[in-house]
């Protein structure tokens, strides 16, 4: 059950939180009435691939007793390389991160596409993208967990080659991660690119509410219209007080949500 009853919040730890334990950030969230939480790869927090099973087991132990919920782990794991042997890498690394999601309880695994190449017909690449993420779906059923593509990166990020990238892969197992990007913006509106990804929409990253980006005007209309079961993931800059910075974000989040209900 989300905190406000309505539209789940949560915690990116790209910046935020990226110096912090797992138990450290657990309990921050908590203090903060956060209900998820997005654990990104290389951080101090430790949960990679590399964890023993007995390891994974007291992640996942930590996690069933707290309110906090492990939405995905975020991974960089990208498939738009021009080197097949760098997809295949991680592709397989990719293999990893669903086991582990499995084994520690998390939703999912955030994957990426970082750019187009240059000098790659972009078709081609869009297709590469998406046949690897086919290939990744049949390993994300066998664990019982999602793929969340964000949408990221130079070229890539505009939600119409996302929408390409999803045309390759039809797997529904395999959802996109929405990142409130400038790109999305048509004439200071998402009305007109949201909607080519809305039905592949399962987890959103947000940034700073005061962003001229229309948090309020279009984007919580859109997940309270599509019954969104996901979580909007706060991706901010760091903050010497996470705590309180979070409460704030909470607050101005569950008055938004109550209004547009």
């Amino acid at each position: 059950m989300f905190h406000n009853g309505k539209l789940g919040l949560g915690l990116v730890t790209y910046n935020v939180g990226k110096d912090m334990d797992l138990e450290t950030l657990i309990s921050a969230c908590e203090a903060a009435s956060l209900d998820a939480i997005e654990l990104r790869t290389s951080h101090a927090h430790g949960v990679e691939p590399s964890l023993r099973p007995e390891q994974r087991a007291a992640v996942r132990a930590r996690l069933s007793t707290s309110s906090v919920t492990l939405a995905a782990l975020g991974s960089t794991c990208e498939y738009h390389s021009p080197d097949p042997d760098t997809v295949r890498a991680n592709i397989e690394l990719t293999f990893l991160f669903l086991e582990l999601a499995r084994d520690v309880g998390a939703k999912g695994v955030k994957v990426r596409p970082n750019g187009l190449p240059e000098g790659v017909d972009p078709e081609k690449t869009v297709e590469q993208i998406g046949r690897a993420l086919e290939e990744c779906a049949g390993k994300a059923r066998e664990c019982g967990v999602g793929i969340f593509v964000e949408v990221h990166g130079g070229g890539t990020s505009d939600p119409r080659t996302m929408r390409r990238i999803m045309d390759v892969c039809t797997d529904p197992v395999v959802g996109v991660t929405w990142n409130c990007n400038q790109s999305d913006l048509v004439d200071r509106s998402i009305e007109e690119t949201f909607p080519l990804l809305g039905g592949r929409v399962k987890m959103v990253h947000t940034h700073d509410w005061y962003e001229d980006y229309p948090y309020k005007q279009e984007l919580i209309p859109f997940l309270l219209e599509m019954g969104f079961t996901g979580y909007c993931l706060a991706e901010m800059p760091e903050t010497a007080d996470p705590v309180r910075v979070l409460r704030y974000y909470r607050k101005l989040f569950d008055e938004w949500v109550e209004e547009l209900s």
